[in-house]
């Protein structure tokens, strides 16, 4: 009995803090399992940029697995569209499009500015103070904590989907969740651009506080708007000529 509780301590220790792992949580990641998540992880961060080859025999070899598993990996991100492949050339990561990025912003603009809605009449008073108070003592002058600032007013976004009351909602917002880490990824993050974001999180918040959906929806539909437009000018006009390749779909 002592040796089960001190594998189970183990097992707690490396579950993901604030989550409690299923069943099959604690099973071995599969030869496949684990050749996917190197592959997009290696995709959403841009280390693998839209056109490059995958290359598989690295994976294959730095993984060591058969190549097997490595086909299946791709396979599956070829079906979440990160990945093209094109027969008797190879295995590529699929180019951005801008007409893609453009139609995914509006789709989410209204899931998340329905959520919105939804979470201003749901949404517990004391999370959304805490947050916007962690929000306020960013400073805007001076030395910016331009990436604190940024990924605390991610939480804004998941406070939302959160409290949305409507799990399909949630579930089609999330599932659109890797395109938008990549996204983020290529986008050039200038201190401007992020200091625009902040005060559009911090008004997000004032509106599910005063209990008005309407205005939260509102205040969601501009904020991806305002970031659809940056994110499509700047890969059009600001990305280094070594930087993220797009294509336009008419």
């Amino acid at each position: 009995m002592p040796g089960m509780r001190r594998k189970t301590a183990r097992r707690a220790a490396h579950a993901p803090s604030g989550r409690t792992e299923p069943a099959s949580g604690s099973r071995k990641l599969s030869a496949m399992d684990r050749a996917y998540r190197a592959i997009k992880a290696d995709i959403l961060a841009n280390v693998l940029r839209p056109g490059d080859a995958v290359p598989v025999e690295r994976y294959v070899r730095d993984l060591r697995l058969s190549r097997t598993p490595v086909r299946e990996a791709t396979l599956r991100l070829q079906r979440e569209g990160l990945i093209d492949i094109r027969p008797r050339l190879g295995t590529f990561v699929s180019y951005l499009d801008l007409r893609q990025i453009r139609d995914m912003y509006r789709v989410r603009r209204l899931l998340e500015g329905e959520a919105a809605r939804e979470a201003a009449a749901r949404a517990p008073e004391e999370a959304l103070r805490t947050l916007r108070d962690q929000l306020a003592a960013f400073r805007e002058t001076g030395e910016i904590d331009t990436r604190g600032m940024s990924e605390t007013g991610k939480r804004v976004h998941l406070l939302i989907w959160e409290h949305c009351g409507n799990e399909v909602l949630r579930s089609m917002i999330l599932s659109m969740q890797d395109h938008f880490t990549r996204f983020r990824s290529l986008s050039i993050q200038l201190p401007e651009k992020i200091l625009s974001s902040h005060h559009e999180h911090l008004a997000i918040l004032d509106s599910l506080l005063a209990r008005d959906g309407e205005r939260a929806a509102a205040l969601i539909h501009q904020h991806f708007d305002h970031a659809s437009q940056f994110l499509l000018d700047s890969l059009l006009h600001g990305s280094p000529a070594e930087g993220p390749r797009v294509t336009v779909t008419f």
